[in-house]
């Protein structure tokens, strides 16, 4: 791979006529303020002069200091007394151009601030002085976190583009939220500020860069397995010899894939028509279609760097996904959905074609924003996309985020609220003239965005939900129009038509079943999950991708009708203006879960193994089973499982992997050989009636109180085969463990359900907690199956607590346990704790009263203590035979 390159970067850009001089820099202009030395001795640098007007005080000003410098001793100082301050640098003193590319920089500290903000900007001024008002940009604000933070680098680019372009002007600025906020009440805004304050400016530079854009062939960056990745790359510039580029891709662990670093030859250029015939040096502009060599499945990020002489010019990244299959049309299921209302309406043409590759069937977009009413922006466009979606078999979900400007225009804040106080003529024709449009291709709608809690802060939102139900009450049957509502706060009042339950990241996977069961219980309304995932900084890469495949899984075991989520895909502006969506790993993970999980109705758990958690669904008799170890240690567990013939592994990227049987012996049995950790995998194509039988076999009640004691429990299964079977059942617990009868045999019916009565024992030391027993099967259908199935049952008391801690202190151990009565009835028991080569010790609890507590400790002396030594602790009823047995590990 690496041979093929140079010639790909030496097919790049067609070279140009023009090089670059030997004595042209593509620095253009330095200011380090290091002028001391130069003869400057004022306060003010050189060329440098203050901006006056509202809102900059003449008594504010800035000055040359050594206190703080980013590079050598100096740096421009500027020092708040309220109000904003700014300087320009003069006019003329940095030529231009028309047609070149530029880019300023500087860095910059600033004091804590509140309010007040450090920012950079540029433009341009023609031959006679005058500004070129479109050509003006600048920085974000920006403010330092605290005083020892590192000097942030401000950077602009900008083209001249217009031919009148003559030089270039910056200016440093401290500004106060008046001067770079924008504020809907206008001038009768009132802004909050700094009084004091300060930033630091230091090493301001302009150069001049070529224009590179990179870009792929694919909508969203996405490409099938069988397609070539290619990448588009663009080039504008006055010269190009001097140039060389970087190329690199890492994977999404930060791995590097594929780098080059080679001089870009540039030949054959082309120049714009406006060029020709002019007296000046002109740009040119090339283009290059630049092939990377073949990449397993997954997300990249490709780097193009370029320098010149060993100076930086630019970087370009592009973030790609390569499938891993070829991207097959697949039926949408409508309980899938995909929120893209953070989507700008530029990009939404490519999202039919983005959205049927993960088989979602409902699309969340933005009609109504703060930026525009879709309606308004370009109907037909919108009319072209709701009939693509609609050929997909895609419904939309028409989310009203905010008023549109024309309705904000009417408020003070342009606030939902501020709805009920304007005239119902000015909103309602619109509303109603939208919904009657569309609505044969929008069924679906939502008033305010997911996540946002306005619902439960602001009473006045639910009237406003009210008024605009009303409004689609005139013109459709039964509205399906969705509420925010934030799962953290209980659902009060008239519940909406649909509720938009907000799942927050810290709300665990395992806990959205019991979220969901409050809306179960109303008839006639919907629920919508909006499901959010783990901040990637925060916990990690595979957490965030474990955390959401498990929130997905357990939302369908609970049923779920409506699962949405966000669009990976990170929207941003080009210098052009122009919308680039660039896929974030996500994409392939939402999208496996998605497409494995398409049509597919949850069964059961199955029981695999201790730690193990396994869900079975079934799509059209194809057996799927979700499954991860849940375990903290981050280990794996290998496991021998009878899966069917032909049984395939699936990784939340789409790799699927055949399942082997390594041994004859393993072949013979059916087994075959599987790897869990706690990464969640899918195992396809496995055989469904074996995997419901085994989510059938269970204890009718499965708590088992800890008394020396037999213990009558019923044991069933059921025949989920199509023909009847036959065969032998032995139970066979831990050692010392005793099941009366151990053995059964059955002749079962398709559909049929086998149970038995059972008694079982354990020994009088066994352990509190979960425990777990084989079923063996010899099982006579189709063909012989040897099955062992693990079964689940929890030891333990019902109406007593126990929770233990032990501490090392020097040589000795200390042990405090905690006994609960949450009967309702006194209690007698002994406590009692033992550790090894010491005198078990004991505590009477006598008298405990319904919902009391008491505290119990003990002290071995001069124990030895072993690394992961533990202490027995438990305690025996007075006058009967319950027992409650645990282990402590001594910390």
């Amino acid at each position: 791979m690496r041979h093929a390159l140079p010639l790909i970067l030496s097919l790049l850009i067609p070279a140009v006529a023009t090089a670059q001089p030997a004595q042209v820099t593509r620095v253009l202009h330095t200011i380090d303020f290091e002028e001391r030395h130069l003869g400057n001795p004022e306060e003010l640098p050189m060329h440098w002069s203050k901006i006056e007007g509202a809102g900059f005080p003449h008594y504010v000003n800035a000055k040359l200091t050594d206190d703080r410098a980013h590079g050598g001793k100096y740096s421009f100082r500027f020092d708040l007394n309220g109000g904003s301050l700014a300087y320009r640098y003069d006019a003329g003193q940095i030529k231009v151009q028309s047609g070149a590319h530029y880019r300023v920089e500087t860095f910059v500290q600033t004091t804590p601030l509140m309010h007040a903000r450090a920012r950079l900007s540029a433009y341009f001024l023609d031959q006679d002085g005058r500004a070129i008002p479109a050509s003006l940009r600048s920085t974000e604000p920006y403010v330092s976190e605290g005083d020892a933070s590192a000097w942030k680098h401000l950077v602009v680019e900008m083209s001249a583009d217009d031919p009148a372009a003559d030089s270039l002007v910056i200016e440093l600025a401290l500004l106060q939220p008046a001067i770079f906020s924008k504020s809907m009440l206008g001038d009768r805004a009132l802004f909050a500020q700094d009084i004091r304050g300060s930033a630091w400016f230091d090493d301001v530079s302009v150069s001049q860069f070529p224009k590179v854009r990179i870009s792929a062939e694919r909508p969203g960056n996405i490409f099938r397995r069988s397609e070539p990745v290619a990448l588009n790359v663009s080039i504008s510039d006055r010269f190009t010899d001097d140039l060389a580029a970087q190329l690199v891709v890492r994977d999404a662990g930060g791995k590097e894939i594929y780098q080059h670093t080679g001089a870009l030859d540039v030949t054959a250029a082309s120049q714009p028509a406006g060029n020709i015939g002019k007296a000046k040096p002109q740009i040119t502009e090339g283009h290059t279609r630049l092939l990377i060599p073949t990449l397993t499945p997954g997300w990249y990020e490709a780097t193009l760097t370029m320098t010149t002489r060993g100076q930086f010019l630019g970087q370009q990244k592009l973030s790609l996904i390569v499938l891993a299959d070829e991207g097959a049309m697949i039926r949408p299921d409508d309980r899938f959905g995909l929120i893209a209302t953070d989507q700008p309406f530029e990009a939404w043409e490519q999202l039919p074609d983005i959205a049927s590759l993960f088989a979602a069937g409902r699309l969340k977009l933005a009609i109504w924003s703060k930026a525009a009413d879709a309606q308004q922006l370009d109907a037909a466009m919108f009319d072209r996309l709701l009939l693509r979606l609609q050929e997909m078999h895609i419904s939309p979900t028409a989310c009203l985020i905010d008023l549109p400007p024309n309705l904000a225009g009417l408020t003070k804040t342009g606030a939902w609220p501020e709805l009920l106080s304007i005239p119902p003529d000015s909103w309602k024709p619109q509303l109603a003239y939208l919904i009657a449009r569309h609505i044969s291709h929008l069924e679906r709608w939502q008033l305010g965005a997911d996540a946002s809690d306005a619902f439960v802060t602001n009473k006045d939102m639910r009237q406003v939900y009210a008024s605009v139900y009303a409004e689609f009450a005139k013109l459709t049957q039964k509205p399906d129009l969705a509420m925010p509502w934030p799962a953290w706060f209980e659902l009060d009042g008239q519940l909406p038509a649909t509720v938009a339950l907000s799942v927050p990241s810290s709300i665990l996977p395992a806990q959205l079943p019991l979220y969901m069961q409050d809306m179960k219980g109303h008839e006639g309304h919907n629920l919508s999950l909006s499901l959010q995932w783990l901040d990637r900084k925060q916990y990690g890469r595979d957490v965030q991708i474990r955390d959401l495949a498990q929130r997905v899984i357990y939302a369908l075991s609970a049923d779920a009708k409506r699962i949405d989520v966000p669009l990976p895909l990170d929207a941003e502006r080009g210098p052009d203006g122009s919308v680039i969506n660039q896929p974030n790993e996500l994409f392939t993970v939402v999208r496996t879960l998605f497409t494995t999980l398409s049509g597919a109705t949850f069964k059961g758990k199955v029981p695999i193994a201790d730690g193990v958690e396994a869900f079975l669904f079934d799509r059209n008799g194809q057996g799927i089973i979700a499954m991860w170890d849940r375990g903290s240690s981050g280990s794996s567990k290998q496991l021998a499982l009878h899966l069917g013939q032909k049984p395939l592994q699936v990784d939340l990227w789409g790799n699927v992997t055949p399942l082997l049987k390594p041994t004859d012996a393993a072949a013979k049995s059916g087994q075959v050989q599987l790897t869990v950790g706690p990464m969640p995998i899918f195992l396809v194509d496995i055989d469904g009636p074996l995997a419901q039988l085994r989510a059938s076999v269970v204890l009718d009640r499965p708590l088992i109180e800890s008394s020396f004691q037999p213990h009558a429990r019923k044991i069933r299964f059921a025949n989920s085969f199509k023909q009847p079977i036959s065969g032998t059942l032995k139970l066979k617990g831990p050692s010392g463990w005793t099941f009366t009868p151990p053995t059964f045999t059955f002749n079962l019916n398709a559909g049929e359900t086998f149970e038995r009565d059972i008694t079982l024992q354990f020994p009088y030391s066994t352990y509190a907690g979960q425990k777990t027993f084989d079923a063996e099967f010899a099982i006579q259908a189709d063909r012989q199956i040897n099955i062992t199935i693990p079964v689940s049952l929890t030891l333990g008391l019902s109406d007593i607590g126990m929770q233990s801690l032990a501490l090392r202190e020097g040589k000795d151990i200390i042990l405090q346990q905690i006994i609960t009565n949450y009967g309702d009835k006194p209690v007698d028991y002994t406590a009692f704790a033992m550790f090894p080569n010491q005198a078990r010790q004991e505590r009477l609890v006598t008298t405990l009263g319904p919902g009391r507590t008491t505290i119990k400790r003990y002290k071995f002396q001069n124990a030895v203590i072993t690394p992961k030594a533990s202490v027995r602790v438990g305690i025996k009823e007075i006058d009967g035979t319950r027992v409650l047995n645990d282990q402590v590990e001594v910390q």
